[in-house]
């Protein structure tokens, strides 16, 4: 089996967090050491493709009473039904676990993803607390990305500030 690293950190904000039937429940993220470039670790929002494994701590006050989570990795047919019926969009069942706090898939294609969680209740009648739906990209490079465009936006800058400048002598030339 490869090595396995977690999302790192302990605090990042509500990124590594699922509420669902009141209580926020920490979600970590794992991959194969081999996609991720020697151990990097991936927020649970961007894995690259491969395995992927999503876990949820075990240590909460509702997980603690022997309930567990109904878990299902869901992918959408067709990038037509994303675009123009998504609310019914993710049908396709990937992998799916009952009575686990952990789901694993081999993500063999870039794409948008969802994940299912129903939490296990005795009521009669469970409420739509009890269910969450969040969606998640495989495969895009997403921190390359952003930097890329930060570069951009800093490049385009640069090239305003000059004709600005070079307006301005032009300008100055001008008046003299």
């Amino acid at each position: 089996m490869p090595k396995l690293f977690a999302h790192a950190g302990v605090d990042h904000g509500d990124n590594c967090f699922v509420h669902i039937a009141g209580v926020k429940l920490r979600l970590g993220g794992f991959q194969s050491e081999s996609k991720i470039s020697g151990g990097k670790h991936f927020c649970h929002l961007f894995p690259a493709t491969g395995d992927v494994i999503f876990t949820f701590d075990p240590h909460s006050d509702m997980l603690q009473s022997n309930k567990k989570l109904n878990l299902k990795l869901l992918s959408a047919e067709s990038n037509w039904d994303i675009l123009f019926d998504f609310d019914n969009a993710f049908k396709q069942t990937l992998s799916e676990t009952n009575n686990a706090l952990t789901i694993a898939h081999n993500f063999s294609k870039m794409g948008l993803y969802a994940m299912h969680i129903t939490y296990q209740s005795d009521e009669l009648e469970p409420s739509m607390n009890n269910k969450q739906t969040f969606l998640f990209l495989v495969g895009f490079p997403v921190i390359k990305i952003l930097v890329f465009i930060a570069f951009g936006f800093l490049l385009l800058l640069g090239f305003v500030l000059l004709k600005q400048l070079q307006a301005g002598i032009t300008e100055k030339n001008k008046d003299h």
